[in-house]
């Protein structure tokens, strides 16, 4: 078995395709995609076979009888045998030719090619042969347009081939008519009819081959920039998977600094300052969260986690983070929702699409009041974010969900971001594939709108709240590879009444053995680490290994939905950077509920 030489990955490039242009009139690309045309040429033969295989038989059986039944025997006896010859030869052929793969490329255009002589050089013998009897009705040459009007439209050879196999078998063919003394007259009949014919042919194989090599260059060229694309996109995914993680490092070493400064400082003017340092560093938090989020949804980086989720108490819980940016701008926010009311959905997803809902009603719209008000229909919930504020024009309604647009912020003070809320909320609602609109008109305020799949309502467990003025109490293990952030977070983690016991690395954890694990009542550990064997691993090895197996949370910048998989099938909490202070005390503190209680 022969391999078929595939096309040279290097020549998927789009300016060296682009160069092979102006090689199209010479029928010629250079040599490694030449390579690759020739047998995208011989299967595009090859898909001709039954058409090929029909005709030529069905023709070949069709004259046999012709010769049989209207010529004398002197002459069938010697055209019939003939004609048997080249049959078995054109057989062969059509087998031999019509094996992709399996025979060389250059080999098969010239057995086709072999055969298309042959049947020509045949039938011009018959004719010159019934040319030197005296027949009832005389044979003319018109058997040779058949044959080369097969030639150059059906078998699909390349034009070179082709055209001169016709001019070949023209020649041979005037050559007999001058051999047996036919009148020069009619030699120039033929030669003008014949001749006209063939360079017509020529002319529609070399336009025929000409196209195809133009729709071959084509298709390499949308390959091409199909790879590209995926290139690109590919180095976005490492992109913002790069960034992502390496921004959020020093925002989270940031926000634990401050934090820890703010509980240190009791001077008023330096917490003022250090107040607007915190206020900054929430607002590059969310700026940052929004720019990674717009990308992220852009490349498709991010799959829904559905489930089923209550309503009432979640939509209370996301309101309630929002009470004091309400406050601070003299708005009341109010919740209206059936109390066991229940979605099928990804909980992560909906609440940024609702919070970006709310976070624009307050910012924007300019309102005194913000309703979230729930209504179920058929199989779905209808969750509306309404306001009573300035309201929006036909035109703004569509604006307001394009990439950094803000129609009342004209100066782009940071305070109002950076316009890419409503466009992430588009881009989750195209990702979730859940119907959403927004109504409203000027002076009006506005309804924004999603509907969810309804789920199942279950009972919740009673959340305890957090005391975050009373001390913590527990052992820590924290693995963290970061400098910065492993003295931010031992610093913060023992401010809070917890001791801790810092490492850089998992192979230094596994080495201290069970002896020295024992008593620890938390480990926190970055995903990655210096070493072979990241945070998740070493998690696993010491529960295999029967050296801990207590709670367990994973600190990272790392938001790739394979760790966030990963991570749920080990039941091990994620906890993503940068994290605010009360909410890693939050969850610091319920993983040690047993401990602190």
């Amino acid at each position: 078995m022969i391999d078929t030489p595939a096309l040279n990955q290097a020549m998927l490039d789009e300016p060296a395709l682009l160069a092979q242009r102006h090689r199209l009139g010479r029928l010629r690309f250079s040599s490694s995609l030449e390579t690759g045309f020739q047998d995208y040429m011989h299967r595009k033969m090859c898909g001709r076979r039954w058409p090929v295989t029909l005709s030529s038989l069905g023709f070949m059986l069709l004259f046999f009888w012709v010769d049989y039944r209207y010529l004398p025997p002197e002459i069938h006896q010697i055209s019939i045998p003939l004609r048997s010859l080249v049959l078995v030869l054109v057989c062969f052929s059509l087998w031999f030719v019509n094996r992709p793969g399996r025979v060389a490329v250059p080999l098969a255009f010239k057995m086709a090619t072999l055969a298309y002589f042959c049947v020509g050089a045949m039938v011009a013998m018959i004719i010159l042969l019934c040319r030197t009897q005296p027949l009832v009705v005389p044979v003319t040459h018109d058997g040779l347009y058949l044959v080369l009007l097969s030639g150059t439209f059906l078998l699909g050879l390349p034009a070179r081939h082709s055209v001169l196999c016709s001019w070949l078998i023209l020649g041979c063919y005037l050559t007999g008519e001058v051999l047996i003394g036919t009148p020069r007259e009619l030699i120039l009949t033929s030669s003008l009819y014949l001749g006209s014919f063939t360079l017509m042919g020529s002319i529609v194989a070399y336009a025929s081959e000409y196209m195809l090599r133009r729709g071959y260059l084509n298709e390499q060229l949308l390959q091409a920039a199909r790879l590209r694309a995926e290139r690109e996109s590919q180095g976005k995914t490492r992109f913002l998977a790069t960034a992502s993680h390496d921004l959020r490092q020093p925002l989270h070493a940031m926000s634990l600094f401050i934090e820890h400064l703010q509980e240190k400082v009791q001077e008023a003017e330096a917490r003022r300052t250090l107040g607007r340092l915190a206020e900054s560093s929430q607002l590059l938090q969310a700026m940052l969260s929004s720019l990674l989020d717009i990308s992220r949804l852009s490349v498709g980086m991010v799959r829904p986690q559905l489930r089923h989720l209550n309503l009432h108490d979640w939509l209370r819980r996301l309101i309630g983070s929002l009470d004091s940016a309400a406050a601070e701008r003299g708005i009341e926010i109010s919740l209206q929702c059936p109390p066991r009311s229940a979605v099928f959905t990804d909980p992560v997803l909906l609440e940024r699409l609702v919070r970006n809902y709310l976070t624009n009603a307050l910012v924007h719209s300019g309102a005194r009041k913000v309703l979230v008000r729930v209504s179920e229909g058929e199989e779905q919930a209808r969750i509306e974010v309404v306001d009573d504020g300035c309201g929006l024009s036909r035109e703004d309604q569509q604006r307001i969900f394009e990439e950094f647009t803000q129609l009342r912020n004209p100066a782009r003070t940071l305070e109002k971001g950076v316009g890419l809320g409503l466009s992430i909320c588009r881009q989750l609602q195209h990702l979730l594939e859940y119907p959403s609109g927004v109504e409203s008109e000027p002076g009006q305020g506005a309804t924004f709108w999603v509907r969810v799949p309804l789920g199942e309502w279950h009972p919740e467990p009673a959340v305890v709240p957090a005391t975050n003025g009373t001390p913590l109490h527990g052992r820590v293990l924290l693995v963290e590879n970061d400098l910065v952030n492993r003295e931010a977070m031992e610093t913060l983690l023992r401010h809070w009444g917890l001791t801790v016991t810092s490492h850089a690395d998992a192979q230094s954890v596994l080495a201290l053995g069970v002896e020295g694990i024992a008593g620890t009542d938390l480990l926190l550990s970055d995903y990655h680490l210096e070493g072979p064997t990241s945070g998740l691993e070493l998690i696993i090895s010491l529960r295999e290994q029967g050296m801990y197996d207590g709670a367990t949370a994973l600190i990272t910048a790392d938001t790739s939905n394979d760790l966030e998989d990963a991570a749920r099938q080990a039941d091990v909490t994620v906890i993503y950077k940068p994290v605010l202070p009360a909410r890693l005390r939050r969850a610091v503190q319920g993983l040690l509920s047993p401990v602190s209680c």
